[in-house]
């Protein structure tokens, strides 16, 4: 199967989801639109306008928010492609920016969340998760990696499938094809460490003690978090199959 990637910021590559699709089998066109980058040498750097060709898409976090989008021309161009995607039947799997973006595709409203969610937080998984299939099984109050501004009201058609106390909507299913999830599932430990040195220039501190707080938290958190994500990334693509054989 060919999966369509689309990464809008540098600083936040597939990671995880990449190395399995992958590890799979499965071939996998990386695309930066927001600066009309491709990794695939087959196809331009910006946002494709038909899903032709692909089986699945995953839209990936970034530092711009979907509230600014006058200065952002491309978030129309994969908000358009989502709903082909839609439209043809094909699965969606949305992450932190891409979440948001799926919410305000099918009817949701991102709004400010009013502070800066960071670091892994737990997950409190809905009884809709427990027959999710991407999610059923998934580890009660699993700390995942977090580093967002913005939020969401759940569209109306929405199955809510996790939440947080400061942030109620973490995840959410769309239909059979679409997720949408506010944790950074996808994080390899070199992004982790990038992303503590990029959080202590936001906050104009000195990068160590994030750096080394980083290093902790990996030891900690990160194997669970990977080996999370790489079964959601299996049992996605699984959807993805049965969808493109029509089961």
């Amino acid at each position: 199967m060919r999966i369509l990637f689309l990464m809008n910021d540098e600083g936040s590559p597939p990671g995880v989801l990449l190395e399995e699709t992958q590890a799979l089998g499965h071939q996998p066109s990386v695309l930066v639109p927001y600066k009309n980058i491709s990794h695939d040498p087959e196809l331009p750097g910006s946002v494709p306008t038909t899903p032709d060709g692909f089986d699945g898409l995953v839209v990936l976090g970034g530092a711009m928010s979907i509230l600014d989008e006058a200065d952002h021309p491309f978030i129309d161009q994969i908000r358009q492609l989502m709903r082909a995607f839609d439209v043809a039947e094909k699965p969606v799997m949305g992450v932190c920016f891409g979440a948001q973006l799926m919410a305000d595709v099918h009817g949701g409203r991102v709004k400010p969340l009013g502070h800066t969610e960071w670091g892994f937080l737990p997950q409190t998984w809905s009884d809709a998760a427990g027959d999710d299939a991407l999610l059923a099984g998934s580890p009660p109050e699993l700390p995942l990696m977090q580093w967002h501004g913005d939020t969401f009201d759940l569209p109306d058609d929405a199955i809510p499938l996790s939440t947080r106390p400061d942030c109620p909507s973490q995840a959410f299913r769309i239909g059979e094809i679409n997720w949408g999830v506010q944790f950074h599932l996808e994080l390899d430990q070199p992004t982790l460490l990038n992303w503590a040195r990029l959080h202590a220039d936001e906050l104009k501190e000195d990068p160590a003690p994030h750096v080394a707080q980083m290093h902790a938290d990996i030891a900690t958190h990160h194997r669970p978090q990977a080996d999370f994500a790489r079964r959601v990334m299996r049992r996605w693509l699984d959807v993805c199959a049965n969808a493109k054989t029509g089961r």
